[in-house]
């Protein structure tokens, strides 16, 4: 069968081996066969096609099978009919436990890229975004889908339509009877946690989606083809080949592939990178809408075959069969709901103990694969070693991936009761990423903010407001010994000098908002400025020069200066007229971070110290502000949202793996990483 098959047709006739019914439906024809059972195409009373999948008898007999069968049916019923196929009911029929879901026409993305090659940027796109969607809505309904795949994405008219969720657990739950060690899913798609045998949560669907969408743009797996024991290998242990995919795309996916699932966004994280609103109904319809008028109205102009081949030299990704993507009926059938997971003999089965838990090792520098003698994955006693020949010939192990998110603690504003920015209730504290809450540092009736480590993180400076005075204030790293140091600050964040024994502050003279900077102890400031322009936010680099906005030339933009000249003249690093304030110096002093643009709408960028190179490094719809360098300066903590309710993110500075730092609803503001 080489497409859909439509209702009425040909194509669709019963067989004499076909059940005339189950249930309700009538059944018209087969339309594939997976690791649940058949799939079916039925007609409910009312003549409306629908796609009904018979579980296959060996199951049908396994009580852990139908117990968790029926649980995750219920589940699936509740999920939002958007960008999915709707499961409208379930039951048993004589014996016979079986799925109804709404028949959805159309090709497998398996079968649309098999046979015309890559999608458009307008089509990838639109599956990029409806595929997000559908897995926020299964997420939402408690199911995690286990088995994403281009074979369980269906291209509708409509849109992309993800079937099969809510099915894998119940096979899990057969083959931890049956099947002890082994794996269920399919190569390629398959999240490294899921290899390793740790629990499956929605993380695994995110890692399948970046799969999904890297093989859309290329035509090929991103990590290749092979036996089930090298694929699985590839997503423990190597770096995902990304091909034609460009930014910010290929930024989303490489965070979807992190091999942590705990540093890999959500579902929703996705979507709301990809519409760039606020992952609405409407605003994914729109996006889709758009994508889908964008459609070639025939096949895709013929490939280079050497941009379809994998990692490892073999034949075209569009010479993939349907038994290798985990299918035993055509994929392109409209409703292939072969209810997601493939049993491990489809594929050559492997255990948990051959891939081993202890062998992840890091890479030592990025690798290029580059034949199929150029990667060989051996199965030793505790683990697979990949070996790898990099550029230059040498052997080595794994491949290079992106900086994990650091562990190190930020040093945050906690707001005990709402009314920021109005009224302020903020203590001190300090949050490690991932944690469940902050441990405050110091609290009390005043307004304690912005918070900044001093060079050797020893100490910690931050700005006190209170009674009408406002002052800068230093205290020991766990919060003890609080001491203020000038109340001739105007508001504003302090900087540490790099030597640690000074602060930059804002204050007023005559009415003027000038940079000032103290030494620790003394009570007299030195003036570092004298224009009348209103400034603010100094940074103090690393190198030793001061970074702020001013607003000499119009708009805020950011200047830097040199402190122990004052008098020469600053130098201008943002020159495009648009408002851009909050600079934060790299730990290395050649790059600055900062907010571009006004609320409720701005962005974290990036520039070059001399002013060069500038970048936009987050690109979500909410208000981003207040950017702090990680230690290593892989990594910028931002602040994202409405002033009242701040939400503390992290990116890295080129603009990959966007994610939440804070679980929950915690807001935490004015973050303090270097």
């Amino acid at each position: 069968m080489d497409g859909p098959p439509t209702p009425g047709s040909d194509v669709g006739e019963p067989r004499p081996d076909l059940p005339s019914r189950v249930g309700r439906y009538r059944i018209e024809a087969k339309i594939g066969e997976g690791g649940m059972g058949a799939v079916y195409l039925g007609r409910d009373p009312d003549g409306r096609p629908v796609a009904v999948k018979v579980v296959r008898p060996g199951l049908a007999d396994d009580p852990a099978f139908l117990a968790r069968f029926r649980d995750e049916a219920r589940n699936a019923e509740r999920v939002a009919a958007f960008c999915t196929a709707q499961v409208l009911e379930h039951g048993e029929d004589d014996g016979v436990a079986y799925l109804v879901t709404e028949y959805i026409e159309g090709p497998s993305l398996l079968r649309h890229v098999t046979d015309n090659g890559p999608l458009s940027p307008g089509m990838l796109h639109g599956v990029a975004v409806g595929v997000a969607a559908a897995l926020v809505g299964i997420h939402a309904a408690g199911l995690v889908h286990r088995d994403l795949k281009p074979s369980n994405v269906l291209l509708s008219i409509s849109g992309p339509r993800v079937i099969d969720f809510g099915i894998a657990r119940a096979l899990d739950a057969a083959a931890s009877h049956t099947r002890t060690g082994q794996i269920i899913g399919s190569p390629g798609w398959i999240a490294p946690e899921q290899i390793l045998g740790q629990r499956a949560t929605p993380a695994v669907d995110v890692f399948a989606w970046g799969c999904l969408v890297a093989y859309a743009a290329n035509g090929r797996n991103p990590y290749g083809r092979g036996s089930f024991q090298l694929m699985a290998a590839r997503a423990v242990h190597a770096d995902p080949d990304l091909g034609v995919l460009t930014e910010p795309l290929a930024g989303l996916v490489r965070s979807a592939l992190a091999k942590d699932p705990a540093q890999r966004p959500s579902a929703r994280d996705l979507l709301l990178a990809l519409t760039g609103g606020t992952g609405t109904e409407a605003d994914v319809n729109t996006t889709i809408d758009e994508s889908w008028r964008l459609r070639d109205p025939g096949p895709a102009a013929p490939q280079d075959p050497a941009t379809l081949r994998d990692p490892g030299g073999t034949a075209p990704s569009g010479s993939v069969t349907h038994q290798e993507a985990g299918a035993a009926a055509p994929s392109g059938s409209a409703t292939r709901h072969d209810a997601g997971s493939v049993a491990p003999s489809e594929h050559g089965a492997v255990t948990r103990e051959a891939l081993g838990r202890s062998d992840r090792r890091r890479p030592r520098r990025p690798l290029v694969l580059t034949g199929a003698a150029a990667l060989m994955a051996a199965v030793v006693a505790g683990g697979v070693v990949l070996m790898v020949r990099d550029r230059d010939g040498a052997s080595g192990t794994g491949a290079a991936t992106p900086a994990a998110l650091p562990k190190d603690p930020l040093l945050v504003r906690i707001d005990t009761r709402p009314g920021w920015p109005g009224t302020c209730h903020g203590d001190i504290g300090v949050y490690v990423p991932g944690a469940a809450a902050p441990t405050t540092l110091v609290d009390g009736p005043q307004c304690d903010t912005l918070p900044v480590w001093s060079p050797d993180r020893r100490r910690i400076a931050f700005t006190r407001s209170g009674g009408g005075r406002t002052e800068a204030w230093v205290m020991n790293a766990d919060g003890s010994d609080p001491r203020k140091v000038t109340d001739r600050i105007s508001g504003g964040r302090v900087a540490w000098s790099p030597d640690g024994r000074r602060l930059a502050f804002m204050g007023r003279d005559n009415g003027v908002a000038q940079i000032f900077a103290i030494t620790i102890g003394e009570t007299t400031p030195t003036r570092l400025t004298d224009d009348p322009a209103d400034k603010d936010d100094p940074a103090w680099s690393a190198t030793g020069r001061l970074a702020f906005w001013s607003k000499r030339d119009g708009t805020e933009q950011i200047y830097t200066l040199d402190p122990q000249h004052p008098d020469r003249p600053w130098t201008r690093i943002t020159a495009d007229g648009v408002r851009a304030v909050d600079p934060a110096w790299s730990p290395d002093g050649r790059r600055l971070a900062y907010t571009r643009g006004a609320y409720p709408r701005a962005d974290i960028w990036a520039v070059n110290a001399d002013g060069t190179g500038a970048r936009r490094v987050t690109a979500d719809a909410g208000h981003d502000m207040d950017p702090t360098w990680s230690r290593n300066g892989a990594w910028i903590a931002y602040v994202n949202g409405r002033y009242a309710q701040p939400r503390l993110r992290a990116v890295r500075q080129d603009g990959s793996g966007d994610r939440s730092l804070v679980p929950g609803a915690v807001s935490l503001g004015h973050p303090g990483w270097s």
